[in-house]
């Protein structure tokens, strides 16, 4: 579990712009801190914040490179599942295409589809 302490604590000091989306949950609350992680890149590519996204996008799929199973688990239950999740269409259409190709992978291997299909 230190492991996700450590990733989450990183992401905060990457990103500190995500601490307000993360902050409300407490320490110990690491799905609900990841998930708002991930809601925090839907809602930069629903801003029009394209480079911030891809930003947070490339970060996770760097972590997932020789990262611990269950770093990987956390990254792909609560990250990648929740991507684009309650966006619009529009939100989607510009997003979806610049996920990098791993983290991709991990959402249509649970959706069984890409967002919009």
């Amino acid at each position: 579990m230190k492991t996700i302490f450590n990733l989450l604590d990183e992401i905060i000091t990457q990103f500190p712009e995500v601490n307000a989306f993360m902050s409300v949950y407490d320490e110990d609350e690491t799905s609900f801190k990841m998930e708002a992680f991930s809601k925090a890149t839907t809602h930069a590519f629903a801003l029009g914040n394209e480079e911030q996204a891809v930003r947070y996008l490339n970060y996770m799929a760097e972590k997932l490179i020789n990262a611990e199973a269950k770093v990987i688990e956390h990254i792909d239950v609560y990250y990648v599942e929740t991507l684009f999740w309650g966006a619009s269409p529009h939100t989607i259409a510009l997003g979806w295409p610049l996920v990098p190709e791993s983290l991709q992978t991990l959402y249509i291997r649970f959706h069984g589809k890409a967002p919009l299909n």
